[in-house]
């Protein structure tokens, strides 16, 4: 019993720590990007030893990939929950698309981590591996497959017709997010909410048609 229980304390020391060194490193990125951000630096945030943060992760880039994985699972969970209470296909759309907005108007920093897979031009200098692009680009895929699918059951709508309309509204919710966190519609004296009901209401007509 006294082995099983310093086994826990172990393993919540671990988690404990490893946890300091994301939260750190999530600050960081934040504020200085993948590229200004170092390991030391971590550590010294996180308030440990220069060589503590290798303990548990090879790289930033590794730290930057969970970071952005576990960002990713929360917006999958985000946008399903937001279509369980829907009633009909174009109201389960709805909610889909608009849960994509939300959550990372809410979560402004899941959005900057997010960039990240649209900017794959800069991928391989950034040191991750095929494997973990892979995966990043898979858990995508999956959110972006579930919205899809919420256009593909209005009748009429082919496969092709909704990964292009998704396609389409993500490009269009992330200029009008990148617009919003920078302050520039204000500028505009526009709404951000109501240019994605006004956008969804376009494409939800188009799609009757």
């Amino acid at each position: 019993m006294t082995e099983t229980r310093k086994s826990i304390r172990k393993q919540n020391l671990h988690s404990f720590k490893r946890q300091k060194i994301l939260d750190a490193a999530a600050v960081l990125f934040r504020s200085r990007g993948m590229e200004g951000t170092t390991m030391r630096a971590i550590a010294a945030d996180a308030g440990y030893s220069t060589g503590a943060p290798y303990v548990y992760f090879q790289s930033k880039e590794d730290i930057y990939a969970e970071l952005l994985g576990a960002s990713l699972t929360h917006l999958g969970k985000f946008v399903k929950a937001a279509t369980m209470t829907a009633t009909s296909p174009q109201e389960q759309a709805r909610a889909a698309f608009e849960a994509y907005f939300t959550y990372y108007l809410q979560h402004a920093e899941d959005l900057q981590l997010g960039l990240y897979l649209f900017s794959s031009g800069e991928v391989k200098g950034r040191g991750f591996s095929e494997e973990t692009n892979r995966q990043l680009n898979g858990k995508m895929m999956t959110v972006l497959g579930h919205m899809a699918n919420s256009l593909h059951r209005i009748d009429g709508v082919t496969p092709r017709q909704a990964q292009q309309e998704t396609l389409d509204a993500v490009s269009h919710i992330s200029g009008i997010l990148l617009l919003e966190l920078t302050g520039r519609l204000s500028i505009f004296g526009s709404n951000a909410q109501e240019m994605i009901d006004r956008y969804m209401g376009q494409m939800l007509k188009r799609l009757r048609t």
